[in-house]
């Protein structure tokens, strides 16, 4: 096992349900790697966020999150939508990725979502114009779309992927969606090497469901982005396929965006590789390239040797997974 000599502060929040199950893997597994973190563990209770955690996740400038509950209760902020607000996140990346021997609709998917996550249809503006009707309003902004397709491109060009989409719903929001292609088409001219294509929203989703191989990098609004990359995953075998990162200017957040099981807590039953696969694309960004592909091959090898819990098909315990990753290690 070879060694960092580097120690990193990583923000961790264990979340809620088997949340802290899976997060007491990737410790282990950390530590297995060889790869020394100072982990500052935080609580959302109540769905809230204290300012202690929002001061370590800032300083850290790394988070590493499990799926945390959210209240639906009119005037209050989500823990996970605060969060990404105030650290000012605005790039959201889903690399789907089907695993060897997982049980998947299309097998060896690979394939990136980047969405755009500060504005759009999220932006929070929304009114009551009269009884029983009320308007949401979609904010798109030259500024957010250049960034945002200039961020698409680089993702591109640093991982040798050859082609970008860019989604749009243009035929009808001819004014913001608009702005969105003109946009991304404009900053495609800065990379020649990568091909662009435009695909209308719709027409991306009956073209996944019979092919997703055909795609690459899909550009998104923030919208679009929410569906398409969940879409994406179900195709290329569920809550496995893929973790989410959000980026902002120096922070970024890397979380497993599902772990809502309350009938498994406590039971040996929880799914640790999503919050894994969570964990390979902090190492990688943090630098530790050959830890983060040591666990990839160790995730990929655990998959297909048939170390499947329940939500995969199989019988494993979560403890299984946990020994096989180590002992791949």
């Amino acid at each position: 096992m070879s060694e960092s000599h580097t120690k990193y502060a990583v923000t961790l929040i264990p979340g809620d349900w088997i949340g802290p199950e899976t997060c007491d893997v990737v410790r282990d597994v950390v530590s297995a790697l060889g790869v020394k973190i100072d982990w500052r563990v935080f609580d959302t209770h109540d769905d809230l966020l204290s300012d202690a955690l929002l001061a370590s996740a800032r300083e850290t400038g790394v988070v590493l999150k499990a799926k945390v509950g959210a209240r639906t209760e009119l005037g209050h902020t989500p823990a996970t939508v605060r969060l990404r607000k105030e650290l000012g996140t605005w790039a959201t990346v889903r690399h789907v990725r089907s695993l060897p021997g997982a049980p998947a609709v299309f097998p060896d998917t690979d394939l990136v979502v980047v969405r755009e996550t500060s504005e759009d249809i999220y932006s929070g503006m929304e009114h009551e114009i009269t009884d029983g009707v009320f308007e949401a309003v979609k904010v798109t902004t030259q500024a957010a779309c250049e960034r945002i397709s200039r961020f698409a491109y680089q993702f591109a060009r640093d991982n040798q992927r050859k082609t970008v989409h860019i989604v749009h719903k243009s035929n009808i929001m001819k004014k913001s969606d608009g702005l969105f292609l003109r946009t991304a088409q404009a900053v495609s001219k800065e990379f020649p090497e990568i091909q662009t294509q435009e695909v209308i929203v719709d027409a991306l989703c009956m073209r996944l469901v019979r092919n997703p191989h055909q795609f690459d990098v899909l550009l998104c609004g923030n919208l679009f982005g929410d569906i398409v990359s969940d879409l994406a995953a179900g195709l290329a075998g569920g809550i496995v396929a893929g973790a989410s990162a959000s980026f902002g200017d120096g922070v970024a957040i890397f979380e497993n965006p599902h772990g809502k099981a309350p009938g498994i807590v406590g039971k040996d039953k929880a799914n640790p590789i999503p919050m894994l696969r969570a964990t390979r694309a902090m190492l990688h960004y943090l630098g530790e390239v050959d830890a983060s592909e040591r666990l990839l091959g160790a995730i990929r090898g655990t998959a297909a040797a048939g170390v499947h819990t329940a939500d995969m098909g199989g019988t494993a315990r979560c403890s299984d997974v946990r020994a096989s990753i180590l002992a791949q290690l």
